[in-house]
């Protein structure tokens, strides 16, 4: 039993020891599983903490990168508000711009030009149905933690659409008006920034066949001027508008967006005094429903880049002012300083700084561009009445193949205190640096000439005058004669001889009758005196500059006419526009104030012929290899004369032309607003807006009481800031379709400052006209998507058209009569940009004609100074208008004494619905769309 126990106990000390250590091994084994646990909790934990730190990271980052795209998004589009295309300059400084509120972060940002400019339909929204060319962009930004180097990338999209201005039919940014006018038909978009005011009369009929919107309201039931219709006669509707199905929908009197003629509500134009009262119209949804939304009002306004930047539209058409220039400053002609430069986004916008030729006149070398510091030695532009011989003028170069040109007769175009300078550039834009780039070519161009070839034929002889002298002139400034009737004489003075040529009268400035060797030297006493030497006016301001002496010397030329032999000079081109020279349409006022010998100094104006013809064959190359190797540009160029390519291109050529002779603070502008002459500022008349009546009698401007000789006025320059600039033989352009499809096509844009005047048929030989009423489209105009068929534009301070029938002989004889100035049918086919006078209203006491304070409306848009009645102006093309006219800045009056209307067959030009068929310089509209955001990995 004792061994047993002693065994027992053995067995049980045996037995213990091994429990003992297995449960010293479960032991362990639970202490490392549960330090297992508590490790894989611990590192489960630290795990939750990392993701949960590094999500709070990258949620930061996220939001430092989505800041950053924001900011940069809204920088990169802020440039697109003032320009339509960045360059690489705008995209670098946007792209290194900080990202406030983040400093622990760094971050890269790329902005890329996905896709470039590819033509679009759009859709949708005041844009919808418009072409435009599109830009595709992408912006990244990518944010970095500086501390953790967590990244965090965002990446958006979107386009820039830049929508050709000329894709509308008519495009006013401000009130556009439409009042009782003749039939009128219309097709191409309709769009005003401001208001549109229409009604038509009865049994006529306004047709709108495209979309028509405003950014303000459409009024229907009043005139602009307060003026209430006429019952029975202008309140009847009959104003349509074709709905999206093209199914003309009537707009009835008094369902307009707004309620004028007996309002129930607050004044919607309480802003504009000068406006009557009208309340908004409550079932103005209901009644433009059956529209189909082709009639909208108060819709986004549709801006230019200058728009953005406040800056007056009519700096498109101004000079501008770039460092090397003078230019008025603060009301000081100065020369222009990098502080009070163009930015890069106006001197890109403005025509005077587009690709092609720029031709400038100013009264001194310093007021031409780029020559505010040129010595007198320096070669900037020519001095046109400098030293000729014993007389002054200038004689161009001649051509290396023989041909010459006429001296310029300055001895009647000089005036003591000033001088006569032109310069001629050829035109480009350095993007990149924001500036025009031109060189000077003025010599080069002269030697075309600058005289329109006298009419030399069987009854007509000069001597010494070469079969092809004056024939290749472009740039026309003087003539020997000027085609039209006798113009009047005063009293016993004579300016002027007219002579009748196999059937045509043509008025000379015939100083002699010629007998013996009277002419050798140029003149003696044994020659006879025919015609007055016509000294410019007034007399006071010429002194001893433009005398008969001078002219005797240099400019005076042996011509048999009719058998008969006379001393005859060349002379200015100068014209009468009786707007511009008459505040009122009484023709019978206008009798007794200067009878038959006289005409108002006001409406005398100095021209620039522009041969378009010529032009056209200087661009084709014909005299490649002909001009002068002597010249600056040519010794530049090492000895070789100037040849068509050297001019630059996109797309076509800009002509751009500003004529500011007489221009005493060299503003660009007339300073002439008394338009109703009282001596009292009417807001009407305050086109600069600058709260001034602005009237410059002393230096620049005279008053519509002085008067001046017929025959003087069409012979002499004057003293004044009436300049024009008028386009002649342009029946075929310069430039080429190319019916291809290759993109080489090439077209032909003018733009000035002063008015521009069209003479005859332009861009077009003619039309397949329309039957009845209809309007003839404008593919019935010739020639049609051939070679010659030329993307075309005007853009002036005002575009006057004249017919193939206008003679200036004609107007100096019948200033006052638009009876005796008869029309004859003329096709024109071009875009046109233009200004036009501010609608006045009835408080004004002065009343310019029949029709008070209207300032002509879209019907009267283009301007006229004949007897149209019963004629057609065929028009296609498409009316912009966007300011007022500062220079031909006449009031509209009808229909007495300026003309009667034609017949208004015009026409949306659709070919400008293809983006490849725009005029060179058109004009674009900016829109931007987003389309995308996605975050990408950093």
């Amino acid at each position: 039993m004792k061994n047993g126990n002693v065994n027992l106990e053995v067995r049980r000390v045996t037995a213990g020891s091994d429990e003992s250590g297995a449960a010293l091994v479960l032991v362990l084994l639970v202490l490392l599983l549960l330090m297992g646990f508590v490790a894989m909790a611990i590192s489960r934990t630290n795990t939750e903490a990392i993701v949960t730190n590094n999500d709070v990271e990258e949620a930061r980052a996220y939001a430092a990168s989505e800041a950053a795209l924001d900011t940069t998004t809204r920088d990169f589009a802020d440039i697109f508000e003032v320009k339509l295309a960045p360059n690489s300059a705008d995209i670098i400084n946007v792209q290194s711009q900080a990202v406030p509120g983040f400093p622990d972060y760094t971050f890269s940002k790329t902005i890329g030009n996905t896709q470039k400019s590819q033509a679009v339909v759009l859709t949708g929204g005041s844009f919808g149905g418009l072409y435009a060319l599109r830009d595709s962009w992408e912006i990244e930004a990518v944010a970095t933690n500086t501390y953790s180097d967590v990244k965090v990338g965002t990446r958006r999209r979107f386009f820039s659409d830049r929508i050709p201005i000329f894709q509308f039919g008519v495009f006013y940014e401000d009130d556009l008006e439409l009042n009782r006018p003749p039939l009128f038909t219309l097709g191409g978009r309709v769009h005003s920034n401001g208001n549109f005011f229409v009604s038509a009369a009865d049994g006529y009929g306004i047709y709108l066949s495209s979309k028509v919107t405003a950014a303000k309201e459409i009024v229907n039931d009043i005139w602009k001027t307060k003026k209430s219709l006429t019952g029975g006669f202008d309140d009847q509707s009959q104003v349509f508008v074709n709905d999206d199905s093209g199914v003309p929908r009537e707009l009835l009197t008094g369902q307009s967006s707004v309620i004028c003629r007996n309002p129930s509500g607050p004044n919607v134009f309480a802003s504009r005094p000068e406006l009557p009262y009208c309340s908004k119209n409550a079932n103005w949804v209901t009644q433009k429903a059956k529209f189909q939304g082709n009639l909208e009002s108060n819709v986004k306004p549709l801006n230019l880049p200058l728009t953005k930047l406040n800056v007056d539209l009519i700096e498109l058409v101004k000079r501008g002012k770039n460092v090397g220039d003078l230019a008025n400053v603060g009301g000081a002609t100065v020369p222009v300083v990098p502080g009070t430069a163009d930015s890069d986004t106006v001197s890109k916008e403005r025509f005077a700084n587009k690709t092609g030729i720029r031709i400038s006149l100013a009264d001194s070398k310093q007021k031409l561009p780029g020559c505010a510091a040129a010595g007198p030695t320096n070669p900037c532009g020519v001095r046109l009445d400098g030293p000729l011989g014993t007389s002054i003028g200038y004689r161009p170069k001649p051509m290396t193949d023989g041909y010459v040109s006429t001296a310029l007769n300055a001895t009647r175009m000089a005036f003591t205190g000033r001088e006569i300078w032109i310069k001629i550039e050829t035109m480009d834009f350095d993007v990149n640096l924001g500036v025009p780039v031109s060189k000077d070519i003025t010599e080069d161009i002269l030697s075309l000439g600058v005289t329109e070839r006298a009419p030399v034929g069987s009854s007509l002889s000069i001597a010494g005058y070469t079969s092809t002298q004056d024939s290749r002139s472009v740039v026309k400034l003087q003539r020997f004669a000027m085609r039209g009737p006798a113009v009047p004489d005063t009293g016993s003075t004579s300016y002027t001889t007219n002579f009748t040529l196999s059937g045509t009268p043509y008025t000379f400035a015939a100083r002699y009758n010629i007998s013996g060797g009277c002419f050798n030297p140029p003149v003696s006493i044994t020659c006879s005196s025919n015609d007055s030497f016509a000294r410019p006016f007034p007399t006071s301001k010429a002194s001893v500059q433009a005398v008969s002496s001078r002219e005797n010397d240099a400019h005076l030329w042996a011509a048999n006419i009719n058998g008969s032999t006379y001393a005859i000079a060349p002379f200015p081109i100068m014209m009468f526009d009786t707007r511009e020279g008459l505040p009122n349409d009484s023709e019978s006022s206008a009798d007794s104030n200067f009878g038959t010998g006289y005409v108002p100094a006001a409406g005398v104006m100095s021209m620039i012929d522009i041969d378009v013809a010529n032009l056209r064959k200087f661009f084709a190359g014909d005299w490649d290899g002909d001009f002068p190797v002597t010249t600056p540009y040519a010794v530049a160029n090492g000895g070789v004369g100037l040849r068509s390519v050297d001019i630059p291109e996109k797309a076509g050529w800009v002509l751009y032309v500003s004529d500011r002779r007489g221009d005493y603070d060299f503003d660009g502008e007339y300073d002439m607003e008394d338009v109703f002459p009282n001596g009292v500022l009417e807001y009407s008349e305050d086109v600069n807006r600058n709260g001034l009546l602005d009237t410059d009698y002393l230096n620049e401007a005279t008053s519509y009481t002085n008067s001046i000789p017929r025959g003087q006025a069409a012979t002499a320059d004057h003293w004044y800031f009436r300049r024009g600039v008028r386009l002649i033989n342009g029946s075929v352009l310069p430039g080429v379709f190319d019916t291809s499809g290759l993109g080489n096509t090439r077209g032909f844009t003018v733009s000035s400052e002063n008015g521009v005047y069209v003479l005859g048929n332009y861009n077009a030989t003619g039309a397949g006209f329309g039957t009845g009423t209809a309007v003839t489209p404008p593919e019935s105009y010739y020639p049609q998507n051939t070679a010659n068929h030329i993307p075309a534009a005007i853009i002036g301070d005002a575009v006057t058209i004249l017919s193939n029938n206008w003679t200036d002989g004609r107007v100096f004889q019948h200033p006052f009569s638009n009876a005796d100035r008869p029309a004859t049918n003329t096709v024109v086919r071009f875009a046109m940009i233009s200004g036009d006078a501010i609608t006045g209203n009835e408080d004004i006491p002065y009343s310019p004609s029949g029709f008070g304070h209207l300032n002509g409306g879209l019907h009267n848009f283009k301007r006229f100074l004949e007897y149209w009645t019963d004629r057609r102006l065929n028009y296609a093309g498409s009316l912009i208008n966007l300011t007022n006219s500062r220079n031909n800045n006449g009031f509209w009056t009808c229909c007495t004494t300026v003309y009667r209307p034609p017949i208004r067959d015009w026409t949306f030009d659709t070919s400008f619905l293809d983006p490849t068929r725009l005029p060179p310089g058109t004009p674009f509209i900016y829109s931007i769309s987003f389309t995308g955001f996605q975050r990408v990995n950093g």
